[in-house]
């Protein structure tokens, strides 16, 4: 309805950082985080390289910009195929690092909430993107899970910036700025 939702944030991050975004419920978070797929119109500039977000094709923002939201769409087809959408690299290793390709090898049925949001996090992994935007990713996860995913995004992550929108502070010291 034309209200600002966000004034005076600014930031900047090196690829292989991840900034952790937090704040109370209904503060603009996620509005932040889909700011970066050009959304919501903002005010001031998103500069990726120097380059304005705003001002690039759709294809190419595509191309620079990851996004896990709340709601993770999967597709009626394999995990694999959730996972790679036609690439042909290895599964495994996006699986191992949302912690779950022990679960999918003893999977009987269809996947929970949180194994879905989980394979929807190696997919985002899995299509390394210059920015990833990551929003709760670990909200359906126990501490010992989202700990070692945490571990494994900082490892495969290396060449991306990332923002990492959530509640549970605790990961927050393990990141290189809020």
């Amino acid at each position: 309805d034309g209200k600002k939702i966000l004034d005076d944030i600014s930031f900047s991050a090196k690829k292989g950082q991840i900034i952790g975004i937090t704040g109370a419920v209904a503060c603009g978070k996620s509005t932040l985080g889909k700011a970066f797929l050009c959304e919501y119109p903002y005010e001031g500039h998103i500069t990726v390289d120097g380059a304005e977000l705003q001002n690039m094709e759709q294809s190419v923002r595509t191309g620079i910009v990851g996004y896990l939201g709340h709601d993770p769409e999967l597709f009626n087809d394999s995990v694999e195929n959730n996972v790679l959408l036609g690439d042909s690299k290895n599964s495994d290793t996006y699986l191992n690092a949302a912690c779950m390709k022990q679960e999918v090898a003893e999977m009987t049925a269809y996947l929970s909430g949180g194994q879905a949001k989980r394979l929807a996090f190696a997919r985002t992994l899995c299509h390394d993107k210059p920015i990833l935007i990551l929003d709760d990713p670990f909200s359906a996860l126990d501490k010992n899970t989202e700990k070692q995913a945490f571990v494994n995004l900082q490892a495969l992550a290396k060449g991306s910036i990332v923002l990492l929108i959530s509640h549970r502070l605790y990961l927050f010291p393990e990141m290189d700025g809020v």
